[in-house]
């Protein structure tokens, strides 16, 4: 009788296993479908662009989160224009390592296009200390303090061009960032790029552009004379 009880449990004790991953593989997979449906639905309703594929955005942006590790790949992709400017919103994933050492990375990016511009913008990047500040590898400019000691205290600084970052920080912008937690941002090129680590849902794009917004409309017209190619 021992025998044969130690058999059945030989027996199913694997098949428990087998099944309980195969119950994950389906939940997982319903759960990734549930989500592509909702962003979809999103998109249709304000008549923007959904894609499950990112291809190419791996590779369109510099900087932070990007051209760190491997297996780098860009999925459910949301793009429209908001108040007259082109953005994207998508989800960005790398791996650090390989086999049992392997460590996967994901990001809710979102990018908000400048306009036309005489002149790419020079990296200018701002993040929390206690968050992505010190996550990454430093991949451009320096650090900056800017002489406000609040400010410096909580937020890092990175730029290749200290004369564009007092410009573009004025006490109005410094005080609206006082309110962002855990998400960094950057003007770069033709682009302001904000990022976090995870994944973005529909509930949260909106608020991102709005903030993303608020932040280029506080950006002083004389900053953007000179980046249009006008006068100062």
């Amino acid at each position: 009788m021992l025998a044969l009880l130690l058999g059945a449990v030989c027996v199913l004790v694997p098949l428990a296993f087998v099944a309980a991953i195969v119950a994950l593989v389906v939940a997982s997979s319903r759960a990734r479908q549930r989500r592509l449906d909702s962003m979809a639905s999103y998109a249709a309703r304000r008549e923007w662009r959904f894609s499950p594929s990112g291809t190419g955005l791996e590779n369109r942006f510099p900087g932070d989160p990007f051209g760190h590790g491997h297996s780098r790949s860009a999925s459910n992709v949301v793009e429209g224009w908001y108040e007259g400017r082109a953005f994207l919103a998508f989800d960005y994933r790398y791996t650090t390592g390989s086999g049992d050492d392997s460590s996967t990375y994901r990001f809710s990016v979102m990018t908000m296009h400048l306009g036309e511009l005489a002149h790419p913008v020079p990296p200018l990047q701002v993040a929390e200390y206690r968050g992505l500040g010190k996550f990454f590898s430093n991949l451009f400019g320096s650090d900056l303090v800017l002489g406000d000691p609040v400010f410096d205290d909580r937020f890092h600084v990175r730029t290749d061009s200290p004369e564009l970052a007092h410009d573009v920080l004025t006490p109005d912008l410094r005080a609206m960032l006082s309110a962002y937690q855990d998400r960094a941002w950057r003007l770069q090129g033709d682009s302001l790029v904000m990022f976090r680590r995870g994944q973005h849902t529909p509930a949260e794009i909106d608020a991102v552009l709005a903030s993303m917004k608020a932040i280029l409309d506080r950006v002083p017209p004389g900053v953007w004379d000179r980046l249009r190619g006008g006068e100062s």
